[in-house]
């Protein structure tokens, strides 16, 4: 059998949960070109719903310029990534592929990955507060915070809605070298740290909700760990997370024992 690709990564993450981050790190890996389908619309044919809202196409010289859609359809490639974001997951239990005509339309794949990625989540919803550009699709709180749930519990496999995952947990990737090379040994590949200072120029072109692409070179830096203290004395994130015992239980299970955090937790009563 011919493949068309040799390695598909598909990613599912939450925004702003750092998964452009870990595109780029993981693109690395490879030899150059590298194929990415940023923001595709499940079910359908991720060649014609892909959104390069993110400009990669245009800024950055380790991906490939898709312009002529049926051409690069069919090129072989040793390494494609196709991203979906703020998809709920549970519905795949529906038993349809969330790739359209699969066969057809991305081709025969030699080794195929879905990658969960999950933020803590506190960052991830003060990221997405102040979010540059447009508001995202989800824009209610305790909707992304539902789905950041459902999220949770496949991660811990409590939920299987995905096949041959690999769960990332964003928040070590970011801060642990011993965790990023064995998430490097899981898919089989020779380890480097090229790609982690790389802050991808995402949203149209605007980068980290907080330091844009001013930390282009030295992504390693940026404090995307603590964005929640912005947000901390707010009002609203208060009672974004108030009665949320059910994340508060996931969230420890998953996450690195945080003090402030926990401080926090304590103080609205989870």
């Amino acid at each position: 059998m011919e493949f068309r690709n040799d390695n598909l990564f598909t990613f599912f993450a939450l925004r702003r949960s750092g998964h452009h981050g870990i595109m780029v790190w993981l693109a690395y890996h490879f030899n150059l070109p590298v194929f990415v389908l940023n923001n595709a619309t499940p079910y359908t044919d991720p060649y014609l719903t892909f959104q390069f809202n993110n400009r990669w196409d245009k800024l950055s010289d380790w991906l490939v310029q898709i312009e002529d859609v049926e051409q690069i359809r069919n090129v072989h490639k040793h390494c494609l990534i196709i991203g979906f974001q703020d998809f709920n997951i549970a519905r795949l239990e529906d038993g349809r592929d969330f790739l359209w005509e699969r066969q057809r339309t991305v081709g025969e794949t030699l080794k195929l990955f879905n990658i969960l990625v999950l933020r803590d989540p506190f960052n991830m919803l003060a990221s997405r507060w102040y979010k540059p550009g447009l508001v995202p699709q989800l824009k209610d709180d305790s909707e992304v915070l539902d789905m950041w749930e459902i999220y949770a519990e496949e991660y811990l496999g409590i939920t299987n809605f995905l096949e041959s995952k690999i769960p990332f947990n964003y928040n070590l990737w970011f801060s642990s070298l011993d965790y990023r090379k064995q998430l490097s040994a899981q898919f089989g590949l020779s380890f480097t740290d090229a790609g982690l200072n790389v802050v991808p120029k995402s949203t149209g072109g605007h980068g980290s909700s907080f330091d844009k692409t001013s930390y282009d070179g030295r992504g390693n830096q940026m404090k995307v760990l603590e964005r929640w203290k912005i947000c901390q004395h707010e009002k609203r994130f208060g009672e974004s997370f108030k009665e949320r015992h059910k994340l508060a239980n996931l969230y420890r299970k998953i996450f690195p024992h945080d003090s402030e955090i926990e401080s926090f937790l304590q103080m609205i009563g989870i």
